[in-house]
């Protein structure tokens, strides 16, 4: 019988490495996507998905890194431009600077492409409804209507892309990666450094606020 094939969008944060230690937990096929889009801790990010792909003996074969210096190109993103600061906002009332236009459906575009091609019947990506304010394509509506568009454009029939971690919180994210043993040291959340966490982006203080939440110390501090 042949496994289930499932192709992981992973950044080497804390949220694509638990949908990463899901997939693992249920015996999938792992494959390993990372996308280059010219984000300022694109190197550090790559390292976190080398090593997080070797902890869960994801093969070279079943790994992949995409170039997509377009994103860069466009701009219009902290994450990118180098001349815009990120905004410090954790209570969003307005998408924040962070916000790469239209990035998840550039990421799931590829993913269904590459899923047709080996056949694979998810894609799995870690969004999180807690940050659907500041980033629209976190939203369970927004994937409901992928899954729709994959149904009508592809040629995968039985494909479907998974969001396992939607409705959770960042402290129940962390505490069940602590619960699943998965590798917290080799994530990596900071947006503006790849040397050392700024502690000051809002992804570092959400991933701070989360260890606090559970009483556990970060193993990158």
């Amino acid at each position: 019988m042949n496994k289930h094939k499932t192709i992981l969008l992973l950044s080497g944060g804390m949220d694509s490495l638990l949908i990463t230690a899901l997939a693992h937990q249920r015996g999938d096929d792992l494959y390993a996507l990372f996308y280059d889009y010219g984000q300022k801790t694109n190197k550090k990010e790559k390292d976190c998905f080398d090593k997080i792909c070797d902890h869960y003996k994801i093969d070279n074969n079943s790994r992949k890194v995409l170039n997509l210096d377009a994103l860069k190109s466009i701009g219009g993103s902290s994450l990118t431009d180098s001349n815009i600061d990120v905004e410090v906002e954790l209570d969003k009332k307005s998408i924040p600077n962070s916000y790469v236009p239209f990035r998840n459906t550039i990421f799931l575009s590829l993913a269904t492409s590459y899923a047709e091609t080996i056949n694979a019947n998810s894609i799995m990506i870690g969004a999180v409804l807690e940050d659907s304010l500041g980033y629209p394509d976190c939203r369970p509506e927004y994937y409901a209507t992928y899954n729709n568009l994959i149904r009508v454009a592809s040629t995968c029939d039985a494909l479907k892309v998974e969001t396992p971690i939607i409705r959770m919180t960042k402290s129940q994210i962390l505490f069940k990666c602590v619960e699943l043993k998965a590798p917290l040291e080799l994530s990596w959340s900071c947006y503006q450094s790849e040397t050392k966490p700024c502690n000051e982006c809002d992804s570092c203080l959400l991933r701070a606020k989360a260890f606090s939440e559970i009483d556990m110390n970060d193993p990158l501090l």
